[in-house]
């Protein structure tokens, strides 16, 4: 089987500031130098609380989730699982409602178990389709000379136009 070398623009990026770094003399700074936070023993630091130290402002912190969703992957990640969570709990909901009520009677654990379907299938999928389409994206990928380029979108594009479904 032909190797896979899976090649990003960033990459060369990196490997050429390796490279310019890798000829300039290293110097490190001693190992105490310029460490503000103190070492604690392994019991203090598996306790549920035991502080925490974050040098980033509070307002930043509080905003930074926002300016996450200026990133087309971000927002487009967040669309297609909110879309999802919504139609999980709209349905869950509904179906509630339809199978309590006559003329199907159905109690509140038989109700619980008309989900039980829909488990198994989102399981028995995920399963399944992640490495289907991981390897479909390598036989991509070898077509195309061994470099990564934007194969898994019309898988995205397939699942968003079937979501509702």
């Amino acid at each position: 089987m032909t190797e896979l070398n899976l090649t990003h623009k960033m990459d060369a990026v990196q490997v050429e500031d390796g490279e310019k770094s890798s000829s300039e003399p290293q110097v490190q700074a001693p190992a105490g130098a310029g460490s503000e936070e103190e070492t604690h023993s392994f019991a203090k630091n598996m306790l549920p609380y035991s502080g925490y130290v974050n040098h980033v402002s509070f307002w930043n912190t509080i905003f930074r989730p926002f300016v996450m969703l200026g990133s087309p992957a971000v927002l487009w990640a967040t669309l297609l699982f909110t879309t999802c969570i919504s139609w999980l709990v709209g349905i869950s909901i509904t179906l509630s409602q339809i199978f309590s009520a006559p003329p199907y009677n159905f109690s509140v654990s038989a109700v619980g178990l008309t989900n039980l379907s829909s488990f198994v299938a989102s399981l028995l999928g995920t399963l399944i389709a992640g490495p289907l389409i991981d390897g479909v994206v390598r036989r991509m990928s070898l077509k195309n000379g061994g470099t990564f380029g934007m194969f898994h979108l019309p898988f995205i594009t397939h699942f968003s136009l079937t979501k509702s479904l």
